[in-house]
């Protein structure tokens, strides 16, 4: 035993997992309370669109009303995110961006933001793909500040957690490659007045036991819609969650029965790697942590994965 070579994977992966615990997984989402920004902007400034950090976007002063020339004296880029952009020096104005708010007249824009900025939207999506590849039996749960400014007229908040194929540069809904997964059902403001102050919102989407081919390999991606044209949307503090979902009444990588997924499971996880054929379906079920049908050497990496990131 000590000559095999999967012997000593194992014992090297073990020796690594050893100061680890178990939690659920969060996605890193770039720029999640939209701080990020190549330069400061004044109070009142929307850019003019989104383009994640190889494009360059232009400048509005929208605020109060929502209406401004564009202005490319000073472009900057937004990391992460995405929108539908102009070519540079373009004076189209793209109703999506991130805006520093101020006060008027002595009103706040919006209260209970993140920081300095967040992301103001009418008429647009904006949109960003994740690196974690969409995984099966996997709950996923996208939580956001929302809210509608102190200066509009009532609306609500959507969003959406899609499947974005490799390769696609604008991961917003409407693009080839881009596929919705789930749409929030949960954001209508408590009032049917615009009342300027943000609040959490939170759903969620599971996948299915075995993806559909179509959605093999792609990433998971976030969804953030605007109005019909007229109220601002405003969003922040966008997070991303990943939690694998029971096998029956267990938790995915609970082999040793306890009810719980942690490092204790690993003697078992290596049993069940020795003698795949000794196990029963749950068993199977919650050792199979890649979920490709089968319990073996390849299900090393994702176990590892998945303990590291609880």
């Amino acid at each position: 035993m000590p000559n095999n070579p999967f012997h000593l994977q194992f014992m090297v992966f073990v020796a690594v997992l050893a100061v680890s615990n178990a939690k659920a997984q969060n996605i890193t989402v770039v720029n999640s309370g939209f701080e990020s920004v190549s330069r400061a902007l004044a109070g009142g400034e929307q850019t003019n669109g989104v383009g994640g950090s190889d494009t360059l976007v232009g400048t509005r002063f929208p605020f109060p009303f929502g209406v401004g020339i564009v202005d490319w004296s000073d472009p900057l880029t937004v990391p992460g995110w995405h929108s539908q952009t102009v070519a540079f020096g373009a004076p189209v104005e793209i109703f999506a961006g991130v805006l520093r708010p101020t006060a008027f007249n002595g009103t706040p824009f919006i209260t209970g933001i993140e920081g300095e900025y967040v992301l103001s939207i009418q008429a647009a999506i904006v949109g960003q793909a994740t690196t974690a590849t969409l995984q099966p039996s996997t709950t996923y749960t996208l939580s956001f500040l929302g809210g509608i400014s102190a200066f509009d007229s009532d609306y609500f908040l959507s969003a959406s957690l899609t499947a974005v194929d490799a390769g696609v540069t604008l991961p917003t809904e409407g693009q080839p490659g881009v596929t919705r997964l789930a749409l929030s059902n949960c954001c209508l403001p408590p009032t049917q007045e615009p009342d300027g102050i943000m609040r959490r919102y939170a759903f969620s989407y599971t996948s299915p036991d075995v993806l559909p081919a179509s959605l093999l390999g792609t990433k998971i991606g976030i969804n953030l819609f605007g109005s019909d044209g007229l109220p601002r949307v405003i969003y922040d503090d966008v997070t991303l969650t990943a939690t694998p979902v029971p096998c029956g009444d267990r938790l995915l990588g609970d082999v040793n029965h306890d009810g719980a997924f942690n490092i204790s499971d690993t003697p078992s996880f290596a049993n069940a790697l020795l003698d795949p054929n000794s196990l029963n379906l749950e068993d199977r079920c919650v050792a199979d942590i890649n979920r490709d049908g089968e319990v073996d050497g390849r299900d090393i990496q994702e176990y590892l994965d998945l303990l590291i990131s609880q």
